[in-house]
């Protein structure tokens, strides 16, 4: 795949200074999640939120849990398209390359999920956590770490902020918080450790960067692909007469 030769030092310095939101909200968030996995036992986190469980949450989280999921790509995608079938054919590749990532490290690590670790270590507990129905449970031994849709909303969410020209500042916010909504349910719906959303949130910033660049670097020569599915009606306005064609 042609790509154009990165200015490395300076190129970097400008993506931190345009994206210093996104970048700089999940960098903090990953440090405070260390000092508190540091600090705290294994599964607190969790028992902690656990306690907060009410009705509202349960709905609002299970449904937000599905925004790192094929159906929130399919809907992202679509909406990109309109503007750049650049930016969707990344957001395909972004989804790509978070699932392959974080499924290499869950196979490396090969660590249990929450339900099926404080089972087998802390039964006590198991039996006083407020559990969710049995199609709401994983008792995966060995697929916890880390969090494969933590990095995946990281990496989809980043790359949206990475992309963003117009309101940037906007979409960055609903960028960030749309990821550690899905970071912080994959811990309300026990199926992850902070240690597990604190790497997911990590890898996905990551991810999201390296698609970014990716899209600028590939085929820059290609011009259509930076048009989007909008142009096609535009161009039938225009021809129409209802709207005057571009100078």
């Amino acid at each position: 795949m042609p790509v154009s030769s990165p200015n490395s030092f300076s190129a970097v310095l400008r993506f931190l200074r345009y994206n210093w939101l996104f970048v700089g909200g999940t960098l903090l968030l990953v440090l405070a999640n260390i000092v508190l996995i540091a600090s705290s036992a294994q599964g607190d986190a969790l028992v902690a939120i656990n306690k907060l469980r009410t009705g509202n949450w349960d709905t609002f989280f299970k449904v937000g849990t599905h925004f790192a999921e094929p159906v929130a790509y399919l809907g992202v995608i679509i909406i990109v398209t309109a503007f750049s079938y650049r930016h969707g054919i990344f957001t395909i590749v972004t989804g790509a390359l978070a699932g392959v990532f974080s499924g290499i490290l869950k196979a490396v690590f090969a660590q249990a999920r929450p339900m099926r670790w404080f089972f087998d270590n802390y039964e006590e507990i198991w039996h006083s956590l407020n559990l969710f129905e049995e199609n709401w449970r994983s008792w995966d031994p060995d697929s916890s770490f880390p969090s494969g849709h933590t990095a995946s909303a990281f990496a989809l969410y980043g790359f949206l902020a990475f992309t963003a020209r117009k309101r940037k500042l906007s979409v960055s916010l609903l960028c960030f918080g749309l990821a550690v909504m899905v970071g912080f349910s994959r811990m309300y719906l026990l199926y992850h450790f902070l240690r597990d959303v604190t790497a997911g949130a990590f890898l996905g910033v990551l991810i999201g960067a390296l698609a970014y660049y990716l899209q600028k670097a590939a085929y820059p020569e290609v011009t259509w692909l930076d048009r989007g599915w909008l142009d096609f009606f535009r161009k039938r306005e225009a021809a129409s007469g209802k709207i005057p064609p571009p100078e």
